[in-house]
């Protein structure tokens, strides 16, 4: 049976390193043999079909990229149920996004870290030491949901966090519903 997954990989097409075009991320997706392929904008979203479970599907794509492209990069992979799940237990209420966003217009406020792993004790303890300064986050498996009171560049809780969690990999809330969108279309129809 086929599940639909979301590769989310980290660090494509971010200043000069692991450049990549989306057409040719989609053929080499192809030609692993995972179906349903197409991409969404150019940080490194894949939507896919593949038979295979999470971790064998991880490592092919992880030695697809590496071998292929010259890329190594962390791949975080979401299925269909995944995405909507994360959605569904947004931690933040609506007011609470409106206000986050009023305080930081210029840039967007709210994001997910996507981990491939459920973060170890000692990692959610380092998290806990960092003064938030007005930023929040709550961490639910293994994904992270950062609402900012300030730009990601720039806040101080999101610059520490991806030190203790240099394998996640951010994308801000829209791109998390469009790929959730995306993912649970009906085949044919968004596909």
């Amino acid at each position: 049976m086929k599940t639909r997954f979301v590769a989310l990989l980290r660090g494509i097409n971010v200043a000069a390193a692991n450049r990549i075009r989306m057409d040719a991320l989609r053929r080499l997706f192809e030609e692993a043999g995972f179906t349903g392929t197409e991409t969404y904008i150019q940080s490194g979203n894949v939507l896919f079909d593949a038979e295979e479970p999470e971790e064998a599907v991880r490592q092919k794509i992880a030695l697809t990229l590496k071998t292929d492209a010259g890329i190594e990069t962390t791949v975080v992979l979401r299925t269909d149920a995944e995405l909507s799940e994360l959605i569904a237990r947004c931690p933040f209420s609506a007011d609470e996004i409106e206000a986050a966003k009023r305080v930081n217009a210029e840039a967007e406020s709210f994001h997910v870290c996507l981990l491939p792993q459920p973060p170890a004790r000692t990692a959610l303890d380092a998290l806990a030491a960092v003064s938030p300064e007005g930023d929040r986050l709550v961490v639910v498996g293994r994904d992270v949901y950062l609402l900012l009171c300030r730009s990601i560049r720039l806040s101080k809780l999101a610059i520490r966090m991806q030190k203790i969690f240099p394998e996640g990999t951010v994308r801000n809330w829209n791109t998390i519903s469009k790929l959730c969108e995306l993912a649970n279309a009906e085949p044919g129809g968004g596909r």
